[in-house]
């Protein structure tokens, strides 16, 4: 099969393309399940990391002479962890520089400036990665809120900016995730390797992954589910001739929260996305991160859809406005199916119907109780 040349903007793209906007912080899940760590204070504060710690399965060794222990660490030892690999040790004294050879990770809690900089230093000089709780400076990690559904597990993070934001958005996650994730989650883990190998990475994985987690979201895992799931991944294992097809997706005036619900599903299923010069960098990121992008700059794509939608890949025709009424959409829609390629169009949002909506939220008077929330959000 002849390979297509590459577009120069499929090796150097333009910066608005980037896949990844600045991130404050780099959100990491580390395993610590039998690993050594260290917490050093007896205080409320350092039972909770502590806690944390060996409900992640760590062997937690807690240096705090025990009169100052306080009483909610000292129930926290008595109970033991959460994770049948997780345990405490209680040292009855307090840290010195030889506690952190062979630790995972060290926590403190210091009144001091002195006493969080030596303890920093110490383990540092270790190469453990070290957190003196609410003394930032004399951090070189950071604890986020956390929506525990474990397997599945979110983590918020305002790089120390405003805590009670985490807290809010940890709220609103966990009205969103319905307990019987966990129960999906751990269903997916144990069925991962078969449907591994016995469906190739493409279209076809991937749709009985997506199924999958349609069901997740519906329903609580009945018994027999994992036989029912066997079924369907046989049925999809089977071969089966590659259909070509093509999604003309209208990303509307621009906004990213304006997107129909049918938009972003087709983006996220995309293999490929073709898009031109006025899609913003916020409605690209709610691609997949595996999609590759291609920039092109007329609407027939550069006459690259035709050939992308022949591979079998899921091809989608990113373009700014309403394509849906347009005589050019209706037309290499038409063409496309006269060569046997299966053309979905999703409407975009139409400038001028968004327009005086925008216009009369900014000039109508705001409620007081909006207008109060607005305030105070700005003030946290």
């Amino acid at each position: 099969m002849r390979v297509l040349p590459p577009l120069p903007n499929d090796i150097t793209s333009r910066p608005q393309s980037q896949r990844v906007a600045a991130l404050a912080m780099l959100p990491l899940f580390w395993s610590l399940k039998g690993k050594r760590v260290v917490v050093a204070g007896g205080s409320d504060a350092a039972a909770w990391k502590a806690e944390l710690l060996a409900a992640c399965g760590a062997e937690v060794h807690v240096y705090a002479p025990r009169t100052e222990l306080g009483e909610i660490f000292r129930d926290l030892i008595a109970r033991g962890a959460a994770h049948e690999c997780g345990r405490f040790v209680h040292n009855g004294e307090v840290w010195h520089p030889g506690i952190f050879q062979g630790a995972a990770i060290a926590i403190a809690d210091c009144d001091e400036d002195v006493e969080a900089e030596a303890f920093f230093n110490a383990a540092r000089a270790c190469g453990v990665p070290v957190n003196v709780i609410d003394k930032p400076a004399y951090c070189q990690f950071q604890f986020g809120s956390i929506v525990n559904r474990s397997p599945v597990v979110v983590a918020i993070s305002t790089d120390g900016a405003a805590p009670i934001l985490a807290q809010a958005i940890r709220r609103r996650i966990e009205t969103l995730l319905p307990p019987a994730i966990k129960s999906w989650a751990s269903i997916a883990q144990a069925i991962r390797e078969r449907v591994n190998a016995r469906l190739q990475p493409g279209a076809a994985r991937r749709s009985f992954w997506e199924r999958f987690v349609d069901r997740a979201f519906l329903d609580t895992p009945e018994e027999g589910v994992e036989t029912r799931l066997m079924a369907e991944l046989e049925r999809l294992a089977a071969p089966r001739p590659a259909v070509a097809r093509v999604t003309i997706v209208g990303a509307g005036p621009g906004d990213a929260e304006l997107l129909t619900l049918k938009a972003v599903r087709a983006l996220q299923a995309a293999d490929i996305i073709l898009y031109d010069e006025q899609i913003s960098n916020d409605i690209l990121e709610l691609a997949r991160r595996e999609a590759k992008r291609i920039l092109v700059s007329d609407q027939r794509g550069d006459g690259r859809v035709m050939a992308l939608a022949k591979t079998g890949k899921r091809v989608v025709r990113l373009q700014s406005g309403n394509p849906a009424p347009a005589a050019a959409t209706r037309e290499e829609a038409s063409r496309l199916g006269k060569l046997g390629i299966a053309v979905e169009i999703i409407p975009g949002v139409d400038a001028e119907h968004h327009a005086p909506a925008v216009a009369a939220a900014e000039t109508c008077p705001a409620d007081p109780a909006a207008a109060w929330g607005t305030t105070r959000a700005a003030n946290l």
